[in-house]
């Protein structure tokens, strides 16, 4: 089913809204299948050292803090948030192209920083428009969102099984695939135009007139969810290679990784069922605890199957807390700046994750695996962050906020 069972879904989406947004977070995160987790084989095959890996995969991470703020409010302030999307993905898909001819370092940062600059605002606005569809006519944000995270295994499982045939040779080729596919399914995006600002009493702020994404509780939870994000930098970054060191064959690397999206896909298909009585924040608090477990053990396990059950709790790490801050999204930000309140978010993720990447090809040359308990420390300031935000907002302890 496409709408949540117990919403009243009014006439007027756009038709095929569901699937075409659906397909709008397929194909960027087929992309993000093979960039994120099989970019840093290419590199290594390429001759970079540890340190040049890090700085290479903290680029996108960098550059987001640029590029998403201004994509984002842009998106807003256009006729339809399709057309930035459409520039977006074409623009992404002309540097793929370009990538191919670099081979060292240099080359490899500008036309990289290129891409990553105008991809950045992509998978937000995707957010939105589906916020947006949740928010006019009842759609399942997990349902739908869902079908992204079904698209990132297939593209992980593919890239697995590439780089037991082909090592890094396949990543650029793969990239450009996905691109062109990210730019046909932009030019299809549903086009819902611009909501005029409406007074919204739920959303703290917006009438009285000053900035809802400053208040301090706000501020806390975006950056306590945005740390725990940034914590998984290192992960990213080498757990590919700390994985091939151990031993570990391509194909399983890929069932490590595809664990992950597979435990994150049921967390959002049963979210619209079985968490909607679970308050936003409390969903937020519970991932970030996880995430302390999850690094603090990483280097006490050793085998496949113990690194598959770790993986497994991406379902935390990740997906609750994403829920969570988009619920707490869709309650505090209206539609009319629904792109810009992604964009804010993400500029905190990125904050967060270009710091933990840049520093992780450091942190992996000094440490090795035992630099996860930097992470660790992380995701807990992460909680602390989010348990500041619950305390300032005193109707939390006698209503459930």
């Amino acid at each position: 089913m496409l709408h949540s069972p117990n919403s009243l879904v009014p006439p007027g989406p756009p038709a095929f809204f569901a699937w075409r947004v659906a397909l709008l977070f397929c194909a960027p995160l087929m992309v993000n299948g093979i960039s994120l987790l099989y970019l840093p084989a290419l590199l290594r095959d390429l001759g970079m050292t540890d340190v040049e890996i890090g700085i290479i995969v903290s680029l996108p991470f960098l550059l987001r803090m640029i590029g998403m703020p201004i994509g984002t409010a842009l998106a807003d302030r256009v006729s339809d948030r399709a057309i930035v999307l459409i520039w977006s993905a074409a623009v992404s898909l002309a540097t793929a192209l370009v990538l191919f001819f670099a081979r060292s370092f240099w080359p490899l940062v500008l036309f990289y920083s290129v891409q990553s600059l105008f991809y950045a605002p992509f998978v937000p606005i995707v957010e939105s428009l589906l916020v947006s569809g949740v928010r006019r006519w009842g759609f399942d944000y997990g349902f739908l969102r869902m079908w992204g995270s079904i698209a990132f295994v297939v593209s992980t499982l593919l890239g697995g099984v590439l780089l037991e045939f082909y090592g890094g040779a396949m990543v650029l080729p793969a990239m450009a695939g996905f691109f062109a596919l990210t730019t046909l399914v932009a030019i299809a995006a549903p086009r819902l135009g611009r909501e005029k600002p409406r007074e919204r009493l739920g959303a703290l702020g917006d009438v009285r007139g000053d900035n809802p994404f400053w208040r301090l509780d706000f501020l806390l939870v975006i950056s306590g969810a945005a740390l725990v994000q940034g914590s998984h930098g290192l992960l990213f970054g080498f757990a590919t290679i700390y994985w091939t060191a151990q031993g570990i064959s391509g194909v399983e690397i890929s069932f490590l990784w595809t664990s992950a999206v597979i435990a994150e896909i049921v967390l959002f298909f049963i979210s619209g069922r079985y968490l909607a009585r679970f308050q936003q924040l409390h969903l937020v608090l519970a991932g970030c605890l996880v995430s302390v477990v999850r690094w603090g053990l990483f280097p006490h396990v050793d085998s496949f199957w113990s690194y598959l059950a770790l993986q497994a709790t991406h379902a935390f790490t990740f997906a609750i807390i994403h829920v969570g801050i988009q619920r707490f999204l869709m309650e505090r930000i209206g539609d009319e700046r629904g792109a810009s309140a992604q964009g804010f978010y993400q500029f905190f993720v990125s904050v967060f994750t270009v710091a933990t990447s840049w520093a992780s090809g450091f942190i992996f040359q000094a440490y090795g695996v035992q630099g996860f308990y930097i992470m660790a420390i992380i995701a807990a300031a992460g909680v602390a962050c989010v348990v500041a935000a619950m305390l300032l907002q005193p109707q939390s302890a006698r209503s459930g906020g």
